[in-house]
């Protein structure tokens, strides 16, 4: 059996350095790291929340957007990622009777990779899949692989549910990510589990 997993949210926690730079970004915000993922989990993008708590204009957003897409995946920030407790160890069992498989939409393949190995993960995937934001998941996973309806993705996103839907597997979604229990019902998934080291117990 193939899993397909999603790598921020679901096999690490970024939360800190989302935040961490949307404060460097905004230098007048006071919004606290909670608040920040209270407003995140309801389903405001940055977009509502710079409109809404600092009168961002049109302008100002497209700038704070462009400096977000440069800055998201420079070393510096990446280093505040860290696992989920108990991930690697969960890996390793899940790898010993399937084949696992990293998609991600991260832009930078060879920083993804670094960061990937410096967790030990690269020899538990069979594959290592990077959108390199230019193609979407489905796509990318039907050029490299063959997949049926007894696979899994587990993910953190509406869009990863999608992404299973699209292809035919069995969707599993993480409540660790970016989004509420309440909004990734709307998406319908297979199974709807606190965090990836759940899933154990479900298949």
């Amino acid at each position: 059996m193939k899993i397909l997993l999603d790598l921020d949210g679901t096999l690490i926690d970024s939360r800190e350095r989302l935040y961490k730079l949307f404060s460097y970004l905004v230098p007048q915000s006071s919004i606290s790291f909670s608040e920040y993922w209270n407003l995140k989990r309801s389903g405001m993008g940055h977009r509502e929340i710079l409109q809404k708590f600092f009168l961002y204009s049109e302008e100002e957003i497209l700038l704070f957007e462009g400096e977000w897409f440069q800055k998201i995946e420079l070393p510096i920030w990446l280093a505040l990622d860290k696992p989920f407790d108990g991930v690697t160890d969960h890996l390793a069992c899940l790898s010993e009777r399937n084949e696992l498989y990293l998609i991600t939409a991260r832009q930078h393949e060879e920083i993804t990779l670094n960061q990937i190995s410096s967790f030990g993960w690269v020899g538990l995937f069979h594959k290592i899949l990077i959108t390199k934001q230019k193609v979407e998941k489905d796509v990318l996973i039907r050029s490299q692989l063959q997949t049926d309806e007894t696979d899994w993705i587990v993910g953190d996103t509406g869009a990863d549910i999608q992404t299973g839907k699209r292809l035919g597997i069995r969707t599993a979604a993480v409540l660790s990510g970016f989004l509420s229990k309440e909004s990734l019902q709307n998406y319908r998934p297979d199974l709807l589990i606190n965090n990836v080291l759940e899933f154990k117990t479900r298949i």
